[in-house]
């Protein structure tokens, strides 16, 4: 057996004795719980870290001799790769182009940075080792580095060592392809992402006489912002929209969410849209405002805790000029996510197959920089003639157009999709059928209140007052006009003001107005042909103007009624427990109460789990250290999870925290964790919480495993 080799993240080293090539022996008092590990690898942006790294911690006891890693994020997955070694007792070799093996097979031996020179020595190690290997894609360009790597693949197996191949272009050569394995390794989640924000509020404040305080609503709205981005570019685009800042405005996001411009840079075929206009800005469409705003709360994580379903988009159907683009846009501000604008022309190719690829690359573009909104305007021009029972129809649109279907009813990344259409005639009816949409929304000719309020926003856009000219007499002269035609109204009448050297008067708005002829009188068949189309198959994206008054009759009659108080309500996190939401519930238990016990927890939850208590938790890293016990599977189930998932935190509280509570475990008590594994079981006094420990490092209380106790 040869020297000792360390495990090795970053410029730390972290000792590790070579190991046995047999697994390590289970202790006779703890016998892990089975967990079944899935066989599939998931597309890049489904799986989490820790999901990654428990594919990854799977093929390395099961023997994979070859594991491409591929990701851009090379210094965040060494780290976490190696606290799975640490866990698995592995020892670690990482290879660059540039340094060669660390550390070198033998300690007289001179390092050499040739590929095939190291493949060589790889038998010179002990078992049990993993070799890290960086900057290897050129490497495959020698046919005597392919040869090597397949003479090793039955050897690696036999003395358990694993070739990790990390990087972003990695590419399996095709003589391999039966001796390896591919993961996509996922970009940073919310849970990473906080700990970013979390860095880059501490560099803040420590350049700031007042250090800026944010809420939990403005936290997830910036996690949410950057993500799609790598760790490194998360926390620099954070830094950016921080800096200089006292509060987290609207302006902030705005900034996040500009700086996912790069994502889509280079490719021709998507449209980024800067984040200028809000729903303020928009005139009207007071029951469509609504719902958006409803369908932005289920894009939250306390909607996912509540397994509330990801609101999949709108179709806004109407007559031109209306706002439905605006709308599309001020429908990204809302969410702070980014906008990005697909024309369906662009995706065609004179190329075989071009289209088809075209348009997979899109859809797993956006997939990639969700949260985001896919805007897809006048999308009954993009999908011309496919709702025509016609022979002529083009074969490639109706593929692609299958295949954007597909994707519509089966993504799981939160994509808001929002098309726009003018008109209804050569729409598929596959595209308006339920399911497709969450709904479709008409957008008519806006009515008094609406003229009136866009007047207002176009005048006081422009820096004029709004309250200085009689829009009240214009509103109701115009009744037919667009939204469109009213800003032009306002445009126009500065534009002849100005030419002859004048302030902008009530005169020129009125004439203005009397130049301007509507197209809901030039298009009149057209207009009320959509309007009768619409009336009975889609949903208004207003009131009518006496439905508003009378709604407005009946707010102010409530809020005449005085408010009945009689008692508290029932806590939120029992309600969601007893109705099946327990993960939430539990969230939200811990988001009251903060710091809790697991004898809380197994108190309060216990019930809501069927079973006997014979589980408990224990460090995967030591699972002699056990953190409780008495659990029933459930919910030992589910804590692990919202643990490993970095949904909750463990923490190192004092066994007195635990008196007048359950009985702790029947087991010695520790009160400080060794560097090394512990010989016999023992407690080890832990609470739960929504914040990460200090520093934001779970580190060996990051991954818990299911255990059963036994007694002897």
């Amino acid at each position: 057996m040869g020297p000792a080799f360390p495990v090795k993240s970053g410029t730390s080293v972290l000792g590790r004795c070579p190991i046995q090539r047999n697994r390590p022996a289970k202790n006779d008092t703890i016998q892990r719980a089975s967990t079944a590990c899935t066989a599939l690898i998931f597309a890049r942006q489904s799986m989490t870290t820790a999901e990654a790294l428990d594919q990854v911690r799977a093929r390395i006891l099961s023997d994979y001799g070859l594991l491409f890693l591929k990701t851009f994020e090379e210094e965040r997955w060494e780290a976490e790769l190696a606290e799975v070694l640490l866990e698995v007792e592995r020892g670690l070799v990482t290879w660059t182009i540039t340094d060669g093996p660390q550390p070198p097979p033998g300690s007289n031996e001179s390092i050499s940075t040739d590929p095939l020179w190291f493949l060589e020595r790889i038998e010179s190690y002990p078992d049990n080792h993993v070799f890290l290997l960086k900057d290897f894609q050129p490497c495959f360009a020698d046919v005597r580095v392919v040869r090597r790597l397949r003479d090793l693949a039955p050897r690696l197996s036999r003395e358990g060592k694993t070739l990790l191949f990390l990087g972003a272009g990695l590419s399996v050569p095709l003589d391999l392809r039966k001796e390896t394995f591919e993961i996509d390794l996922p970009l940073p989640g919310i849970e990473e992402i906080r700990l970013e924000l979390e860095a880059a509020l501490a560099i803040r404040n420590a350049a700031a006489e007042v250090p800026l305080e944010v809420d939990p609503a403005a936290e997830e709205k910036l996690i949410k912002g950057v993500l799609g981005l790598t760790a490194r570019e998360a926390r620099k685009a954070l830094q950016l929209a921080l800096q200089g800042r006292e509060t987290v405005d609207d302006e902030a996001f705005r900034l996040l969410v500009a700086e996912k411009r790069h994502l889509v840079q280079g490719s021709d075929l998507l449209e980024f849209y800067d984040l200028e206009e809000g729903v303020r800005d928009v005139g009207g469409l007071e029951v469509l405002k609504d719902w958006l705003s409803q369908r932005a709360e289920a894009f939250t994580e306390r909607a996912r805790e509540q397994g509330i379903p990801l609101p999949k988009g709108l179709l806004l159907l109407g007559v031109q000029g209306c706002g439905k683009s605006l709308t599309a846009r001020a429908t990204a501000r809302l969410l702070s996510f980014p906008l990005v604008r697909l024309d369906v022309a662009n995706l065609l190719s004179a190329d075989r197959g071009t289209s088809e690829r075209n348009l997979r690359d899109v859809l797993r573009l956006m997939e990639t920089i969700a949260p985001a909104v896919l805007w897809l305007d006048e999308i009954e021009k993009g999908f011309a003639g496919l709702g025509e029972e016609s022979k002529g129809q083009d074969s490639v649109m109706a593929r692609l157009f299958g295949s954007f279907l597909t994707w519509m009813e089966s993504r799981k990344q939160p994509v808001f999709v929002v098309a726009t259409a003018n008109s209804v005639a050569n729409l598929p009816p596959e595209l308006l059928r339920r399911g497709r949409f969450d709904e479709l929304f008409f957008v008519d000719l806006p009515n008094y209140h609406e003229r009136l309020d866009i007047l207002q926003i176009h005048l006081a856009k422009r820096g004029w007052k709004p309250e200085k000219y009689d829009l009240e007499s214009i509103a109701n002269r115009t009744e037919g006009f667009s939204g469109a035609e009213l800003e032009q109204i306002v445009v126009a009448a500065m534009i002849d003001s100005f030419g002859q050297g004048r302030l902008l008067s009530q005169e020129d708005l009125e004439k203005s107005r009397d130049q301007t002829v509507p197209l809901s009188v030039t298009m009149e068949e057209k207009v009320f042909e959509l309007r009768e189309w619409a009336s009975s198959r889609c949903r208004r994206a207003t009131l009518d103007s006496r439905v508003t008054k009378m709604i407005e009759d009946e707010h102010r009659r409530l809020s005449q009624i005085p408010l009945d108080d009689e008692g508290p309500a029932s806590e939120g996190w029992q309600q969601l427990a007893e109705h099946g939401q327990v993960n939430a519930g539990l969230v939200e238990y811990l988001r009251r109460y903060d710091t809790t016990t697991f004898a809380t927890i197994a108190e309060k939850f216990g019930r809501y789990f069927p079973g006997a208590g014979e589980q408990g938790l224990a460090l995967r890293s030591d699972p002699n250290v056990v953190l409780w016990a008495g659990l029933s599977q459930g919910l030992a189930e589910t804590l692990a999870n919202l643990i490993a998932n970095r949904r909750v935190y463990v923490h190192p509280v004092s066994a007195d925290v635990y008196r007048g509570g359950l009985a702790p475990p029947k087991l010695p008590a520790i009160t400080q964790l060794p560097d090394g594994k512990l010989a016999k079981p023992g407690w080890f006094p832990a609470a739960l919480r929504l914040l990460p420990p200090p520093g934001g490092s779970t580190g060996r209380f990051g991954r818990v495993t299911r255990i059963k106790l036994q007694s002897r």
